[in-house]
């Protein structure tokens, strides 16, 4: 997977396929220009043969050039299809050139909205949001997809031991697959994520059914028939016999309008789901297929493909309905496919017949799909970011051993690495600003939730068992709610102690604690609740620069000191953001406070 990391690798992608979209934008403009020629020479051999020489040999040459004219359209659509798709490719290969080179935090789509104020890590450990991991990893292209994997990194979807290496096997099999994994996120894309093609999943498993009657649609089938007749006899047939014909098409037709404003008010509404995403319904037949034929090796995915299968024929004969139903939106053409084939009640006959063959399978498809999204998702991490590993995973609770531990949002040439070993216990992190305590607080939690995702982590080897990760980090205070910075982190703590309590797969991560409050009750109060927890039997970490707190190690076995310390170089301080056992020696505070002037040299 390393050659995948590097960016010459992508460079060349981009490069491939920028060259390959020109050229199919050449031939494009070549058949344009073909087109405009025999547009032209329509004209001449009209001008100069039907009027002028022989109108025979005139008529069989034009008929010829639109042959000809309607082949370099169909040409041209398709080279226009080809050209979207290497430029979309090439922009693909730049968006993991982005990700490799820091810039990822303008992608668009940031799951912000994914999450609230409330939860129990996103917006600590940059989960979603600006800048989070999700903006970095998230490769989803449907609804189903977003939805699932914003679950699994937020903790709404779990999974067991086995499950995960299962997942860990897919995310591997993916990651070995960049340009693949490319075109399927580009055939995903042209879906989107936005909520029309959850709602119509959801009315084609609702069971929901309009126009089920036999003889209700024998009845409009057999008017459907007799008007198309009535039509097409009043064109050939002559006088009288056409002109009765074309009264009886008149009668029919205004029959069948009649009976589509009579429907209107139940088939509509059965539809409207479906028109509203019938491009979209119509796009997820692509991915699919190309999920479904792809020879996978892992049991995984090959799950995923062998579910998806099942759903090629029916969501193809799906994209037929809807793009039926898209056709007759249209208030003019409505009117006139309506009054000629009762259009909404055909379609309406179709989704219906459709919902009960397939209507119930459909959701363990969509779901197939969603999932592959989410592997696909994970399978990015090791396309940017350098040493990162499948995490080994350990029965119980409480096991977080690590070598080269690092986070997986911050640069490849400015991530520090250390090594940790949690040992089921609780660690007090000490040491002076900016040296990193925060940071490292981070990386275990965002790491924990990587790998209870079944994906990759940042470190070159990890164990673990998955862990229910709480925290207490960026906690500010409420005017509205008359909340103040300390109450909000004594709830937040309290949510933690109370989750302890019920599951003891806890793992709380508290940066600072009681830093709202002055020194004597924060003392007080950090040892009351380490002591809580010790005894509750949870593990974690807690940050501080209350070198007191510290001392709870000397009293109770399960609580461990470990610090981050800097160097200074005379005028000038240097971290170097390794852990390190034992509790801080240095503080910085007064040095910092001499250096921009506040205290006198």
């Amino acid at each position: 997977m390393e050659a995948y990391q590097t960016e010459a690798f992508w460079k060349e992608l981009a490069a491939r396929r920028r060259a390959e979209e020109k050229k199919w934008n050449r031939a494009s403009l070549v058949l344009g220009l073909g087109k405009l020629a025999l547009v032209v020479t329509v004209f001449l051999t009209v001008y100069f043969l039907w009027l002028r020489g022989d109108a025979a040999l005139g008529a069989s040459l034009t008929a010829l050039q639109l042959v000809l004219f309607l082949a370099a359209c169909i040409a041209q659509a398709k080279c226009h299809a080809r050209e979207r798709f290497e430029g979309g490719m090439a922009a693909l290969a730049e968006k993991n050139l982005a990700r490799l080179g820091g810039s990822w935090g303008e992608f668009p789509d940031t799951g912000e909205e994914l999450a609230g104020p409330e939860h129990e890590y996103a917006r600590d450990l940059d989960v979603v949001g600006r800048r989070s991991l999700f903006q970095l990893l998230n490769s989803t292209g449907t609804p189903f997809g977003r939805r699932r994997f914003a679950g699994e990194l937020l903790g709404s979807v779990s999974y067991g031991a086995p499950e995960l290496c299962r997942r860990q096997q897919a995310a591997a099999e993916l990651a070995a697959k960049p340009e693949w994994c490319c075109e399927l996120e580009l055939l995903l894309a042209a879906v989107g994520t936005d909520d029309a093609l959850s709602r119509a999943a959801e009315r084609l498993a609702d069971g929901e059914g309009r126009l089920r009657s036999g003889a209700a649609r024998a009845a409009c089938r057999a008017l459907r028939l007799l008007t198309c007749a009535a039509l097409v006899l009043g064109v050939f047939l002559p006088a009288p016999y056409g002109t009765a014909a074309l009264a009886a098409f008149s009668a029919l037709f205004v029959v069948q309008i009649a009976v589509w404003g009579v429907t209107f008010p139940r088939v509509r509404p059965f539809l409207a789901s479906t028109a509203a995403a019938s491009r979209r319904v119509s796009a997820c037949a692509a991915p699919v297929e190309k999920a479904a034929r792809e020879p996978f090796e892992c049991e995984k995915l090959r799950e995923l493909s062998d579910t998806l299968g099942g759903a090629i024929e029916p969501l193809r004969g799906l994209s037929k309905i809807a793009r039926r139903v898209g056709l007759g939106n249209g208030s003019i053409l409505g009117f006139v496919l309506n009054g000629l084939f009762l259009w909404d009640l055909w379609n309406a006959a179709a989704l219906d017949r459709w919902k009960r063959r397939w209507g119930a399978q459909s959701v363990a498809w969509f779901e197939a799909l969603g999932e592959l999204e989410s592997l696909l998702s994970l399978a990015n991490l090791p396309r940017c970011c350098e040493g990162v590993c499948l995490p080994s995973i350990a029965p119980g609770t409480g096991v977080f051993r690590a070598e080269a531990l690092g986070h997986p949002l911050l640069p490849n040439g400015a991530r520090v690495c250390s090594d940790f070993d949690l040992a089921g216990g609780i660690h007090i992190v000490s040491g002076s600003n900016m040296a990193g305590k925060t940071t490292f607080l981070r990386t275990v939690g965002v790491n924990m939730v990587l790998a209870r995702a079944g994906g990759f982590v940042c470190a070159r080897s990890l164990v673990v068992s998955p862990m229910r990760v709480m925290t207490s980090m960026r906690l500010t205070d409420d005017l509205s709610g008359r909340i103040s910075t300390f109450y909000a982190e004594l709830q937040r703590v309290k949510s933690i102690l109370d989750a302890a309590q019920r599951d003891k797969t806890v793992l709380f991560l508290i940066d600072e604690i009681f830093r709202g409050t002055n020194s004597v009750d924060r003392l007080v109060g950090a040892q009351a609740v380490l002591r809580r927890l010790e005894a509750l039997g949870v593990s974690g970490m807690i940050t501080t620069h209350d070198l007191e707190i510290c001392r709870l190690a000397e009293e109770t076995p399960r609580v461990v000191n470990s610090c981050f310390c800097e160097t200074y170089h005379g005028d000038e301080i240097e971290f170097d953001y390794k852990r390190r056992d034992g509790v801080a020696k240095t503080t910085n505070g007064r040095f910092l406070l001499r250096k921009i002037g506040i205290l006198e040299p």
